[in-house]
């Protein structure tokens, strides 16, 4: 019984302290808007034939994702892809602005997103819903 009460108070501290954890730490969390973003428009194509990738896009098929952002910052891909899939990000502004290359395929977004985030230390809680997940990114460089 003691376990119990004990194992219940701990969680509730817990989600308690996640809850707030960007408060107050100087990082950016994805869910506000900043004024700073760049003037490109992230496009959703349906198409990506005739051998052309567009600079700056997210396809979401039932065939899987497909992410493509030529030096472009982290922190803008990061909120576009929330934007689409409703995945929480924590940052903190410095990594927002690391300006990064990529193009990933995947089959699903949680397959998406790690291959994007693979190279830095970082924190994911994952659920059956992507608007649910949540993720923070702890170090303000890629892993060597």
């Amino acid at each position: 019984m003691k376990l119990t009460v004990m194992g219940v108070a701990i969680l509730t501290i817990m989600a308690n302290i996640f809850a707030y954890a960007d408060s107050g730490l100087g990082f950016r969390s994805n869910t506000k808007i900043s004024n700073s973003a760049p003037n490109q428009m992230i496009s959703k194509l349906s198409n990506l034939n005739h051998g052309s990738i567009p600079e700056s896009s997210i396809n979401a098929t039932t065939k899987g994702i497909q992410l493509h952002f030529q030096d472009y910052p982290l922190g803008e891909i990061l909120k576009n892809i929330h934007d689409e899939a409703g995945i929480h990000f924590n940052l903190s502004p410095k990594m927002a602005n690391n300006s990064i290359s990529i193009h990933i395929e995947a089959k699903n977004w949680k397959n998406s997103v790690q291959k994007l985030i693979a190279d830095y230390s970082r924190l994911e809680v994952w659920t059956n819903q992507p608007k649910t997940s949540r993720i923070w990114l702890m170090k303000s460089t890629p892993r060597d």
